[in-house]
């Protein structure tokens, strides 16, 4: 499978560039130069679902146990891998931010089961408008943006094809219930070789370039055994006692069957196809509490604001993604998606809304970086854990809205051991912590 996935690629995801000075009040829109469509690459888009870097098993000094993940590892050595990719803690707002380039405070979706109006535009229909419907576009999996009763949500966005859930999980990998474009039916195919079969099926049936975005309900909950034919444990035991009592060798499983799918996805595809597809692969948000892994803790993993909830991993391959086995540490934020997917889909923006492209980065190490990430944690019942946070290339910034602050300086504490305002602030760390707080003010 690996001599496959070294032959294609894979699509980046999204850099901001700028500096504090080019902080503005309100979002931007920069006017695009369409590319011919007979050079438009293929869009491959893949989110996991409550992934973080604790279990990726390229990323090595995080987490003891990894997940069996040779897919992964084939792409991120054929392409780009973003440490420094911040979302949001839970998955509609960090889902909500990529299909509109708009920080959560701009759309109303800043938890878990938030509600996208219609009015925004999402990333499927600009991309249809701007290049004259050059793309066949599809969103397969998890959508989590539109509430629970409107079957036909996507397609009120101007997506013309959806087959997945609408909710935030599956009751059963085993026996759910699938939406495609307004109809409902019952599925017990395991869910994720469901979307890999539809991911595969539907790309076979598109003459034009092809954009598919596929948000795969792994590796959430509920902790479960994946068909043996995609693990490599097959002693692990199908029992509810014994997932209670050890839910982590099932999450990992999860990962691993994840992996394999998508390996099987790739090469579904043509060899032609294959060497004109950008593939890009992000997690949503951290590692569910019940599963994180030290140095990360179940208080600052999933649904917190710590990098264990906001930093996933973030992996680029494809066509035009000529540096190949690179650790890129520029930061990256959920909201640069729109604009990067509507880069390589040969529109011509660098920037829209709140994000900026990193397509740059697929090609040249020297291109302008942000000088910021910004992400949020908010809903309708105020939690402990609502706030936001900011960083700079050193320095972090976690405010809650109960008034507690969190400094630390990530260049040297990446786990954030250490919360600088509990003692006496340097020079240094008070003129940073003065210009995160400048940052958000001027968002």
């Amino acid at each position: 499978m690996i001599k496959f996935i070294k032959s294609y690629f894979f699509v980046g995801l999204l850099l901001l560039a700028g500096n504090l000075l080019s902080c503005k009040k309100k979002s931007s829109i920069q006017e695009p130069t369409p590319t011919p469509s007979s050079n438009l690459p293929n869009i491959v888009f893949i989110i996991a679902d409550d992934m973080g870097w604790d279990t990726f098993g390229n990323f090595a000094g995080i987490g003891s146990t990894k997940a069996k993940t040779p897919t992964l590892d084939s792409l991120a050595a054929n392409g780009v891998t973003f440490t420094n990719y911040w979302v949001n803690p839970e998955c509609s707002p960090t889902r909500a931010a990529m299909l509109t380039g708009k920080y959560g405070f701009r759309t109303g979706v800043g938890t878990a089961g938030g509600v996208l109006q219609n009015s925004e535009t999402v990333i499927q229909k600009y991309i249809g408008e701007k290049t004259n419907n050059a793309y066949s576009s599809a969103v397969i999996g998890k959508w989590h943006v539109s509430g629970t009763n409107n079957l036909t949500a996507p397609e009120g966005f101007g997506i013309p094809y959806y087959s997945g859930f609408l909710v935030g999980a599956v009751p059963d990998y085993y026996n759910w219930t699938e939406t495609t474009n307004g109809s409902q039916k019952a599925v017990t195919t395991y869910t994720t070789t469901q979307f890999i079969n539809e991911s595969s099926s539907w790309i076979k049936q598109q003459s034009k370039p092809f954009f598919l975005w596929l948000a795969l309900n792994a590796p959430h909950s509920p902790f479960h055994r994946p068909p043996l034919s995609l693990i490599s444990d097959k002693t692990l035991a199908d029992n509810q006692a014994s997932i209670n009592a050890n839910p982590l060798p099932y999450y990992l499983a999860s990962i691993e069957a994840m992996d394999k799918e998508i390996g099987r996805l790739i090469v579904s595809l043509t060899i032609a196809q294959r060497e004109n597809t950008v593939f890009v692969f992000m997690g949503d948000n951290g590692t569910p509490t019940q599963v994180a892994q030290l140095p990360y803790s179940a208080s600052k993993s999933k649904s917190s604001l710590f990098q264990g909830g906001v930093n996933t991993p973030l992996i680029i391959s494809g066509k035009n993604v000529s540096r190949k086995k690179i650790t890129e540490t520029a930061m990256v934020q959920a909201t640069d998606m729109f604009a990067t997917l509507a880069d390589v889909a040969g529109i011509g923006i660098s920037t829209y809304q709140d994000g900026t492209s990193i397509k740059p980065l697929f090609s040249n190490a020297s291109a302008v970086k942000r000088a910021f990430v910004y992400t949020e944690f908010f809903g309708n019942s105020p939690s402990t854990n609502d706030g936001y946070a900011v960083r700079d290339e050193n320095y972090k910034l976690i405010h809650l809205l109960n008034g507690t602050e969190y400094l630390y300086k990530l260049s040297v504490d990446p786990f954030e051991q250490t919360n600088l305002m509990s003692g006496t602030l340097t020079n240094e760390a008070q003129q940073s912590l003065s210009q995160l707080r400048q940052i958000k003010a001027t968002l």
